[in-house]
């Protein structure tokens, strides 16, 4: 049978690109606070999340541990992993070497999925549903208990995040950290310490995402990296040094995915957002490459 084109289709298609674009939107948000704090970008974050979840399957499955407490030690080890990251390789790179953290943590990113195929296995694996299997009908639109979950997530983290960047001293602290290091520990400010706690708390953001998006495809080695990729080039649009823009174009490339599928096929999304890709780096690398100097001035 042939793809459904009906108005209801359309609709069913754009929940589920809402929904995986507000996946996005989490995803980045853990780069977006890494970026704005230490100045750096991090290649091999999507991996941080499949240290998560292809871990938390394997306790669950191999080693018969509650699919729960596996998750919870998955989860710890990417809060573990990305943090060591930072400490072990961002932090040992000179000043005035721009560009040096990209080959760095692409070297992780290889790292990271040679020690998990090793320790598991290169196979793909069925992940634990979280909810993707468990639906009801709103409006003639097919709703899982996974999507109502991702996008009360979604809006709870980034209402807090906003919260806490704009009306805390912990936000105040996190600013003057990302604007100016040194002038920023001469007032008091810890920076060495606020700085490993966002790299923790992005390893954190990262396993959730990683297990939600494995509920809904599957777990392997290299499943986060197309999502990594859409993530970045979101950050490219709406730009690094914000933080509301950013979140909201990936979230409408979620939107965009899904209606390009819809429209021209279902193989056509993933072709789409590359496309979309390509016009990014032509008219944003300018805007991209000096956001980068600025937050290393």
């Amino acid at each position: 049978m042939g793809a459904d084109t009906s108005a209801g289709g359309l609709t069913q298609v754009l929940w589920g690109g809402l929904t995986v674009g507000c996946l996005y939107a989490v995803l980045l948000l853990g780069v977006l606070i890494v970026f704005q704090v230490s100045k750096s970008i991090n290649f091999a974050y999507g991996q941080v999340g499949m240290v998560a979840a292809l871990g938390g399957w394997y306790l669950a499955s191999a080693a018969g541990l509650p699919i729960w407490s596996a998750l919870i030690i998955g989860a710890a080890a990417a809060v573990l992993v990305n943090s060591a990251i930072d400490f072990v390789a961002i932090r040992r790179i000179p000043e005035g070497r721009p560009g040096l953290d990209l080959v760095v943590t692409l070297g992780l990113f290889l790292l990271l999925t040679a020690v998990m195929q090793q320790l598991v296995d290169a196979n793909s694996h069925t992940f634990a549903s979280l909810g993707s299997d468990t639906s009801t009908v709103v409006g003639g639109v097919v709703v899982s208990v996974n999507d109502v979950f991702v996008i009360a997530l979604t809006l709870v983290l980034v209402t807090v995040a906003h919260l806490l960047l704009t009306r805390t001293s912990l936000g105040t602290s996190l600013r003057a950290s990302a604007e100016d290091a040194t002038i920023a520990s001469a007032a008091g400010v810890n920076v060495l310490r606020l700085r490993t706690g966002v790299w923790a708390v992005a390893g954190l953001l990262a396993a959730v995402v990683g297990y939600l998006v494995a509920s809904r495809l599957s777990v392997d080695a290299f499943y986060m990296t197309p999502i990594l990729v859409k993530v970045f080039i979101a950050g490219m649009i709406g730009g690094l040094d914000r933080f509301l823009a950013p979140l909201l174009v990936a979230v409408l490339l979620g939107v965009y995915e899904a209606g390009a599928a819809f429209l021209l096929g279902a193989s056509a999304g993933t072709p789409a957002v590359f496309l979309l890709i390509i016009v990014a780096l032509a008219v944003m690398p300018r805007r991209f490459m000096n956001e980068r100097s600025e937050v290393r001035a």
